[in-house]
């Protein structure tokens, strides 16, 4: 949201009820069911936010100029014993430099194995998928990196969903619905053309 608003009058949901996450998106309307659009100020595109997700300031966002975006995000509820994180990164090095960028992901999360590749109309996803063994529970991590067809645009995409507790009877992660998320969570990143 680029101008401020009463609070009263905004969604009562966790994106728009924190302000460094509502200067973040571009408007009150969900785009789908449950989701915002964040709009990147980078100019170079656009994802679905769930309404419940936030993200503080800085080290959780950085940009820098057009070239750079990273977000870090979550939506998180402790009597609902759930935990889920986004963590996104935006960049123009493209497919010149793929293999690079799948190692670093591949780093980040500790993979050691193939990426799927997942193709729409303009974009091509590398995609993989993986656990992690948690102290009190277990990490379920979805992630690819996203390429434009259409320019040098890419955006590495992390998600990850866990119990807080899975001691707790109320720990219900389904982790085919979780991979159907993070799949369209994927797909439905849109870059913009280069002017």
């Amino acid at each position: 949201m680029k101008k401020e608003v009463d609070r009263e009058e905004l969604p009562n949901t966790a994106a728009f009820q924190d302000e460094f996450t509502r200067s973040l998106l571009d408007s009150p309307e969900e785009v789908e069911d449950g989701y915002y659009l964040y709009k990147s100020e980078t100019g170079g595109y656009s994802m679905l936010w769930p309404k419940n997700a936030v993200t503080d300031g800085p080290p959780f966002y950085q940009k820098t100029k057009d070239s750079f975006e990273k977000i870090i995000f979550y939506d998180r509820k402790e009597e609902e014993n759930y935990r889920y994180s986004f963590s996104t990164t935006y960049s123009t090095y493209g497919e010149s430099i793929i293999d690079s960028s799948l190692g670093i992901l591949s780093e980040s999360v500790g993979y050691d194995g193939e990426y799927e590749k997942i193709e729409t109309e303009k974009t091509r996803i590398y995609y993989a998928k993986s656990e992690e063994p948690l102290e009190h529970s277990t990490a379920y991590l979805y992630f690819g990196y996203i390429l434009s067809k259409e320019s040098q645009k890419g955006l590495e995409y992390v998600y990850s969903a866990q119990c807080i507790d899975k001691s707790k009877t109320n720990c219900d992660i389904n982790i085919k619905k979780e991979e159907e998320k993070a799949l369209h969570y994927m797909k439905t990143v849109k870059f913009n053309k280069d002017e």
